[in-house]
């Protein structure tokens, strides 16, 4: 069975949090920035990955968003 995830994030900067999630997109996952906003798209085989998966680009987009208000 493949489980297939999208997820679409308003963000102040989406390039920026894309730049700095990009290197640790595997092949399975992908996240681009697309009309201002965080485009995120899983497909994998199991439940359980997609949701490890979602919540690792979850936490990460977060601490990225906390990092760029400190910035500003």
């Amino acid at each position: 069975m493949l489980c297939h995830a999208r997820l679409e994030l308003d963000s102040k900067d989406p390039e920026a949090v894309v730049k700095a999630l990009k290197p640790d997109d595997p092949e399975w996952c992908k996240c681009w920035s697309e009309k201002g906003q965080i485009m995120i798209e899983v497909k994998v085989e199991k439940i359980g990955t997609l949701l490890s998966a979602l919540d690792d680009y979850l936490m990460n987009i977060k601490m990225c968003e906390k990092i760029l208000e400190v910035l500003e």
